[in-house]
């Protein structure tokens, strides 16, 4: 094979590169330092340098080997393909908070098979996406447990506690699950301490670390099945059946939309609409329920109503703190929001912008 110069170091860790993905069973040093012209003492710096660059590269019996599931096969899509994905590109951008090199070497790549005409707002997006702060930690958090799940290893993570404490706990990911509450993105993984499922937020995570430790995800396990009951992406409770009132014209908004799995609506008077719905647990739901201020009447639980009606009384006193031109208004809406929550109450009130 061919050998290389002093100064193409560059190229060089780039053949190594090439040479460990061709050789699934991985190489020795002194073949790699055969088939790049070098000798065995370079060849094991350009290895950590490629480990540098977050390449996953380990090493077993004797034998240096990079991770199968690092690599996907090239594709070209067709025009109506690409703009499917193109929707996802965009979505990706507006539901990330942090500059990811991973996510725009990846969007880059899809862009060079792409059709002209959407490769060029490919790359538009992901140079809007790289003026954006970067965030190296959470990177490598979720390049590892990426890597991790893909490859079936366990993962010892650390991760703040009841008492804001982190603690190392180690898990089998299930699965990678992106939320729109909060732009978060979470790990859905077998607590190995606990013996159960749990939810972390991966930006929560303050360090992971793959270890060698295999596991098998059962082949019942559904993410859709399991994310089914959730409003969200969390289990917070027992199923519960949540059933809301909106009034015109949120009304009509809320029918465009398929908000949940277990949905259904049904008219209800003067133009309103019913919804019901059965989650585990309350938690997601209230901060959407507030979202429609005084368009929405909670209708049952009893429990979760009196949530609802007990925001709108804070909102209202804090809202109404400071003397302006339209606190009276104000004042009058956040009643509205109160009444309708309260036993009994049905009143319509003054219409506002919606969530989208």
């Amino acid at each position: 094979m061919g050998s290389f110069e002093k100064g193409d170091r560059g190229a060089r860790i780039l053949k190594i590169q090439t040479l460990l993905q061709g050789n699934p069973h991985g190489l020795t040093t002194g073949e790699i330092a055969r088939r790049t012209g070098v000798n065995p003492r370079t060849t094991y710096r350009d290895v950590r340098a490629l480990e540098a660059m977050n390449v996953p590269i380990y090493e077993d019996k004797g034998r240096i080997l990079i991770d199968p599931n690092y690599f996907i096969a090239p594709v070209k899509f067709t025009l109506r393909e690409a703009m499917a994905l193109l929707m996802g590109v965009r979505l990706m951008h507006r539901h990330t908070d942090e500059a990811d090199p991973d996510v725009a070497d990846a969007f880059t790549k899809l862009a060079a098979v792409m059709p002209a005409p959407v490769a060029e707002y490919v790359h538009a997006t992901v140079r809007q996406m790289a003026e954006r702060a970067p965030n190296p930690l959470y990177s490598r958090v979720l390049q590892t447990i990426a890597l991790s799940w893909a490859g079936h290893r366990t993962v010892r993570i650390w991760y703040p506690s009841t008492d804001h404490e982190a603690k190392p706990r180690v898990i089998e990911p299930y699965f990678l699950e992106p939320s729109l509450i909060g732009h978060s993105s979470y790990v859905v993984a077998r607590d190995r301490g606990l013996g159960e499922m749990r939810t972390f937020k991966l930006v929560r995570i303050t360090r992971a670390e793959q270890m060698s430790e295999t596991y098998q995800i059962p082949a019942t396990f559904d993410i859709n099945d399991y994310l089914a009951g959730a409003w969200g992406i969390f289990h917070s409770g027992e199923p519960v059946e949540v059933r809301m009132r909106f009034y015109p014209p949120a009304s009509a908004r809320v029918k465009e939309s398929i908000w949940h799995p277990s949905q259904r609506l049904t008219d209800g008077p003067k133009g309103t609409l019913d919804m019901t719905v059965t989650v585990t647990g309350t938690v997601e739901i209230t901060p959407w329920i507030l979202g429609w201020g005084d368009a929405v009447e909670v209708l049952a639980p009893r429990d979760l109503r009196d949530k609802i009606a007990s925001a709108g009384a804070k909102m209202a006193l804090r809202n109404s703190a400071k003397k302006t031109p339209d606190r009276a208004s104000a004042r009058a809406g956040n009643t509205v929001t109160q009444g309708r929550n309260r036993a009994g109450a049905s009143s319509s009130g003054p219409s506002r912008t919606r969530p989208k």
